[in-house]
């Protein structure tokens, strides 16, 4: 795993003080299904590489704290275990919003799904366990089940026309 360079000095709020990176930019509500596949607003959340590359830093940092470190014991110096309760925080953080934001979403996906072909939301279920495809494979194939031909879907969405 190639991890990036720690940003530094980023302008952050207090109420999202453990993220380093901004999060995905999501088309409007009034964007269609398609579209925000395409725009990839229902794929994997990134947080969970960030909080990957935060516990990278972590030892790191530790590293270069021993290197640097003149006294006995460095295991008991609180300098040392603040590093690591920092970064455990962030990325305990990071992991938790990461979470949330992948259930938002593959709910949001199960729904809008259910909306646009008229069907319920456990047979999208049953049907997105049995696919192994990209999200947008998986619309595509849901509307070959229900009949819809994709050429005519395509054209219907780039016309912005609405079943």
């Amino acid at each position: 795993m190639k991890v990036p360079i720690k940003p530094r000095h980023r302008k952050s709020t207090p109420f999202y003080w453990w993220r380093r990176y901004r999060t995905h930019k999501s088309l409007p509500y009034k964007s269609t299904l398609l579209n925000k596949i395409k725009n990839g607003d229902f794929e994997y959340p990134s947080y969970f590489q960030q909080a990957e590359w935060e516990l990278s830093w972590m030892r790191d940092e530790q590293k270069e704290f021993v290197d640097n470190y003149q006294g006995k014991n460095y295991m008991e110096d609180h300098l040392y275990l603040e590093i690591e309760s920092r970064a455990r925080k962030r990325y305990n953080k990071l992991y938790e919003d990461g979470m949330k934001t992948e259930y938002e979403r593959m709910d949001l996906l199960k729904t809008k799904l259910a909306k646009e072909f008229k069907i319920g939301i456990k047979e999208i279920e049953v049907i997105m366990d049995e696919f192994g495809g990209t999200t947008e494979g998986l619309y595509f194939h849901i509307a070959k089940l229900q009949g819809i031909n994709v050429d005519t879907l395509n054209k219907l969405k780039s016309y912005g026309s609405f079943l």
